[in-house]
């Protein structure tokens, strides 16, 4: 705090400112490997979600988790798995998909009994920061007797999870374009998972970008390819995903599976989100919160404007027009790489006024309308005066002086 009223300090006099390691699968979940860490500033900052951000409201709309039967021509069998359906849900909309994968000692349930993930999602529904979309929890454990009984470890059941890449295409994902009102293209779908499901969302997705735009890994375990294996041209890679999701604890005995990915699509310029979450193991915080902020993530950036960010190449935070103003003005800011958005409102002693944005931004070009007359400040919204706007992502920060005149 110190070191932020020292920064817009000077901000007021001077107008604004701007590895190839590898783990067995029956050893990989056993604490006494050791903790690997990695430097905080080597990811984008996400913070923890609010209090009560997986609690039940009695007061807002709830979707539906219902159980459906598709055959599998890839094992032979019917399986089964779990449908989340939105607040609201309509056979006369159309809806997008993510596929949302367990671990190896898991089953299609596992995220419904231990996450509630029904309950963080209809709480996004209703403070409005989801796109409309449907959630298939399947059993990623492709074979006939697919339960999580007896050695979760055993070859015949680590192999099934490889198959389930088969499965996934050829059989649950016809299901559901067949049977429910979704849309069909590869922008309107993401996989998403933890642990081992991680590792299958990782090598799936990536090896399958004509089917998904979206991917999400949270705690990938030692089933996660080597990264020239996920990632043999980072360019076109680069090119076709629209968001990249890598999430881990720092206190994971398999951090360095995700580190490695990390590092390397950093080092090929392949565009992604790396958090490490401070303190967090290989557990539920984790997987938890990688659900809560890759949901709010995901169908919201299209194809174009993909494309469109390619021109942004630097931070910049613009002087507001009109200004003065009253009681509206505008702000525009530029990303040169997505990350985790704050834009505030201060007055000059340092105190926050207002939160225009708090989340994440992909790159790109963004404008936003600030009117005074809206804040809770006195019965006639802000008094006239001047006040500063403040830009921080990704270790950049600026702030501006903007003046309310009535």
């Amino acid at each position: 705090m110190k070191k932020y009223f020292i920064e817009l300090g000077f901000c007021l006099l001077l107008g604004h400112y701007g590895y190839g390691q590898s783990v067995s699968f029956k050893t990989y979940m056993n604490p006494v490997i050791p903790t690997i860490t990695a430097a905080s500033n080597d990811s984008s900052e996400f913070p923890p979600p609010p209090a009560g951000y997986d609690s039940y409201r009695s007061n807002i709309a709830h979707g539906k988790v219902t159980t459906a039967t598709y055959h599998s021509t890839t094992v032979g069998v019917d399986r089964q798995t779990l449908i989340y359906t939105p607040p609201g849900y309509s056979e006369d909309k159309k809806y997008n998909v993510l596929y949302l994968l367990h671990g190896i000692g898991g089953d299609e349930r596992e995220w419904y009994n231990n996450a509630s993930p029904h309950i963080i999602l209809d709480n996004l529904y209703a403070d409005q920061k989801l796109e409309p979309m449907i959630v298939v929890l399947p059993n990623g454990r492709a074979m006939v007797n697919d339960d999580a009984t007896g050695d979760i470890f055993a070859a015949d059941k680590v192999k099934a999870f490889e198959t389930f890449e088969w499965d996934l295409l050829n059989d649950l994902i016809p299901f559901i374009d067949s049977n429910y009102p979704v849309l069909t293209g590869r922008e309107n779908r993401a996989v998403a998972g933890l642990s081992m499901g991680g590792g299958q969302s990782l090598n799936f997705g990536l090896a399958h970008l004509d089917t998904f735009a979206w991917v999400g890994a949270f705690s990938a375990a030692p089933n996660t390819k080597a990264p020239t294996e996920l990632v043999p041209n980072p360019s076109a890679t680069a090119d076709s995903i629209l968001q990249l999701w890598i999430s881990v604890g720092t206190n994971d005995g398999l951090l360095f599976i995700s580190q490695r990915t990390h590092d390397y699509l950093a080092q090929n310029n392949v565009p992604h989100i790396y958090n490490l979450v401070q303190g967090a193991g290989h557990d539920w915080t984790v997987w938890k919160y990688g659900l809560y902020h890759f949901s709010q993530l995901i169908f919201k950036q299209t194809a174009t404007a993909v494309e469109k960010k390619e021109l942004v190449t630097t931070y910049n935070l613009a002087q507001n027009y009109p200004n003065p103003f009253n009681p509206a003005t505008n702000i525009s800011y530029r990303l040169a790489k997505g990350g985790y958005v704050t834009l505030k409102i201060y007055d000059l002693l340092g105190h926050e006024i207002a939160t225009l944005v708090d989340e994440y931004k992909p790159q790109g070009k963004y404008d936003i309308k600030f009117d005074a007359s809206n804040l809770p400040v006195g019965k006639q919204g802000l008094a006239s005066g001047v006040y500063v706007y403040g830009l921080r992502v990704n270790g950049f920060s600026s702030f501006r002086k903007l003046m309310v005149l009535k």
